[in-house]
């Protein structure tokens, strides 16, 4: 009894293992994805604070030209940083699909040894009871084969 618990405790820990390798690369991805939000929220924050403050320090027509040149840097700087922020964000999902491939075909993988598995263990119980349903039959056979000749024995032996 404790071997057949053993057993299906082994068995359901295989069956779950590729569901648990999808979860750990889906946690992953999404801790990736939550760093990379996180960082660029707090660099375009701080490009956000440091725009205020310019524009807080516009006191005169010379002031407000600098600030407005600025904006020039500034948007190449914010442009820079959202190509390099979509390419990281498609580098980590590129990474999560190559992944997902991978786990893909080892499952597929898996499985295929699973049924090949269980078509081995599945053999020899179907063996034995097809050797047992023929010595049953087999027997019955013989039993009734022997009250046949017995029974036609008797006919004969009657008619004559």
């Amino acid at each position: 009894m404790q071997d057949q618990i053993n057993k299906s405790m082994q068995q359901m820990q295989k069956f779950m293992e590729p569901t648990r390798k999808m979860s750990n690369l889906m946690i992953d991805h999404a801790e990736k994805v939550a760093h990379l939000n996180l960082e660029a929220a707090r660099e375009y924050s701080r490009l956000a604070m440091e725009q205020m403050r310019s524009a807080m320090n516009v006191r005169d027509p010379e002031s407000m030209q600098e600030y407005l040149n600025s904006q020039n840097k500034v948007m190449q700087t914010v442009s820079s940083k959202l190509s390099e922020d979509a390419t990281a964000l498609a580098d980590i999902s590129k990474n999560m699909g190559e992944e997902v491939q991978k786990l893909a075909q080892e499952n597929v993988s898996f499985i295929t040894e699973s049924v090949e598995s269980v078509a081995e263990q599945q053999k020899p119980a179907q063996t034995e009871k097809a050797k047992s349903s023929r010595s049953t039959s087999g027997s019955a056979a013989s039993s009734t084969g022997s009250a046949t000749s017995g029974s036609s024995s008797s006919a004969t032996k009657k008619s004559a």
